[in-house]
C-alpha cells in the first residue's frame, strides 16, 4: 500500500516537471512570437459580458454584437487613456514640485558636508549623454510603439473571432480532448478570472483607502492623486512609492513634519493592508496556501514580465489540481 501511495506520488511530480518544461516553452513561444496574447486574453474577457447582454436582446446577428462589443470596449479603454493623461497632466506640477524639492535637499545635505553639490547635476548629465542619447532611446521607443498598435490591432481581430465562434471552438475541442480534460480546463480558466478579479478588487479598495488618507490629510488634489496611485498599483515595481516619496520629501522641506509623517504611516499602513487583504483573498478563493500565489506572483514577473503574473500562478492551481482532483491515474 505504501509503495503503491508513493509510485502515485512520483507519477504526479513528474507530471508536473513535465507540466512546468511544457508551460516554461510555450510561455517563451507566446513572450517571443505572439506578444498579442495578452491583449487577447484581455479583449475576450471584458468584452464577453457585454456580448452575452447584447445576444440576449439580438439573437440574429452574433457577428454584429461581437464587433460592438470589443468595439464598446475600445471606446472605454480610449475614455480612460484620455482620463488618465489628464489626470497626470494634472497633478504632474505636485510631482514635479515634490522632486525638485527633493533634489534641492540633497543639493544642501552635499553642500554642508563639504561635497561638490554639482555632482549629481555632472552624473546625471553623463547617464543623459551615455543611456539615453547613445542607445538610440527615441528611435527604439518609437519601434516599440508601432509594434505595440500592431500586436493591439492583431490581439482586437483574434478576440472577435474567438468571441463570436466560442461554441463552435469549444465543441472542436471536445471532440479532440477527452471530457474530463475540458473541465479541467474550464475550471482553470475560472481560476484565472479569480486571479484577475482578486487583484482587481484588491486595487479598488486600496485606491479608495488612498483617497480617503489624502483627504484626511488634506492633500491638494486628493482625489486625482489617489486615482494615479491605484493606476499605478496595477503595474508592479512600480507602485504607489513615485508618488508617496516626492510628497513625504516636500512636506519636510517646507518643513510640515506631521503631514509627511502621517504620509509615511499612511503609505506603511496600504502596504501592510493590501497584503492581508491578499494573504486573506487568495487563501479563501483560490484554496492555496498565500505565500505560494504571492511568490509565484512574484517568479512568474521576474521571469516573464506581464503573461508571467497569469502563467505561474496558473501553473500552481494545475498542480495543486493534479494532486487534489484525481486527475492522474495511478494504476
Amino acid at each position: 500500500m505504501r509503495y503503491k501511495e508513493l509510485y502515485c506520488n512520483s507519477k504526479k511530480l513528474f507530471y508536473c516537471i513535465g507540466l512546468l518544461i511544457i508551460i516554461i516553452l510555450v510561455t517563451m513561444f507566446l513572450k517571443k512570437y505572439f506578444k498579442p496574447v495578452f491583449v487577447v486574453f484581455f479583449i475576450v474577457y471584458t468584452s464577453t459580458p457585454i456580448y452575452n447582454v447584447m445576444f440576449k436582446i439580438s439573437k440574429k446577428n452574433s457577428k454584429l454584437n461581437g464587433l460592438l462589443s470589443i468595439l464598446i470596449v475600445n471606446f472605454i479603454i480610449i475614455i480612460l487613456f484620455i482620463y488618465m493623461g489628464n489626470l497626470v497632466y494634472k497633478i504632474k506640477d505636485t510631482i514635479v514640485l515634490g522632486f525638485q524639492r527633493s533634489y534641492l535637499f540633497i543639493e544642501e545635505i552635499l553642500i554642508n558636508l563639504n561635497l561638490d553639490s554639482n555632482l549629481i547635476g555632472v552624473k546625471i548629465e553623463e547617464y543623459y549623454n551615455s543611456s539615453i542619447i547613445k542607445s538610440n532611446l527615441v528611435k527604439k521607443g518609437a519601434v516599440y510603439t508601432t509594434e505595440s498598435i500592431i500586436n493591439y490591432f492583431i490581439g482586437n481581430i483574434i478576440a472577435y473571432f474567438i468571441l463570436v465562434d466560442k461554441y463552435v471552438i469549444l465543441n472542436k475541442i471536445k471532440d479532440i480532448i477527452p471530457k474530463n480534460k475540458v473541465t479541467f480546463a474550464f475550471n482553470r480558466y475560472i481560476d484565472i478570472k479569480n486571479i484577475i478579479k482578486l487583484e482587481l478588487t484588491l486595487v479598488l479598495i486600496t485606491t479608495f483607502q488612498t483617497i480617503l488618507g489624502f483627504m484626511a490629510l488634506n492633500i491638494e488634489n486628493a482625489v486625482e492623486i489617489g486615482m494615479f496611485c491605484g493606476f499605478l498599483d496595477l503595474f508592479p515595481y512600480v507602485g504607489t512609492i513615485i508618488v508617496f516619496l516626492p510628497l513625504i520629501l516636500y512636506k519636510i522641506l517646507i518643513k510640515n513634519y506631521i503631514i509627511a509623517f502621517g504620509l509615511l504611516c499612511l503609505y506603511i499602513l496600504l502596504i501592510i493592508n493590501r497584503n492581508i487583504m491578499e494573504a486573506k483573498f487568495v487563501s479563501s478563493t483560490l484554496k492555496v496556501h498565500p505565500i505560494v500565489i504571492i511568490s509565484s506572483f512574484y517568479i512568474g514577473f521576474k521571469t516573464f514580465g506581464i503573461l508571467g503574473i497569469i502563467i505561474a500562478p496558473l501553473y500552481v492551481l494545475i498542480c495543486k489540481s493534479i494532486y487534489s482532483e484525481g486527475l492522474i491515474d495511478c494504476r
